[in-house]
């Protein structure tokens, strides 16, 4: 899969994501999008359709997931040998998203991690390479 084909398909996944799970979430807040840690970036992928900063909070996501992604992806094309994640041709972006938010839901001690260590921990660990 191409950086380009799972960077498109992240965003789409997060809409469906925050669709599903929108219910019991707390509001977001402008300081919410200072994204120190995985958690708070995690938050804002989940954020409730309903939540008046739902739109921001997605393209924040989208964005940041996109940016750190395609960083990660030149790092991996720029060093031969070097392979930190695999992620099958077939993934789409609504299946990253929700799994990064489940992931961190299921480690908890990883959702104090920088945001961007935080993603790269989730790619690391959910689509190793054979």
């Amino acid at each position: 899969m191409t950086a380009y084909r799972l960077l498109a398909s992240f965003g789409a996944s997060l809409i469906a994501l925050a669709t599903l799970s929108g219910a019991g979430q707390a509001a977001l807040t402008e300081e919410s999008f200072i994204s120190k840690t995985t958690s708070d970036l995690a938050a804002l992928c989940n954020a409730a359709p309903t939540d008046r900063l739902y739109t921001a909070a997605v393209n924040f996501c989208y964005g940041f997931g996109a940016g750190t992604y395609g960083v990660l992806t030149a790092i991996q094309q720029g060093n031969p040998g070097l392979r930190l994640f695999c992620a099958p041709p077939s993934l789409t972006r609504n299946e990253a998203v929700a799994s990064f938010v489940s992931w961190v839901g299921r480690n908890p001690e990883r959702g104090a991690l920088p945001a961007v260590d935080g993603i790269a921990a989730f790619l690391t660990e959910t689509y190793r390479c054979p």
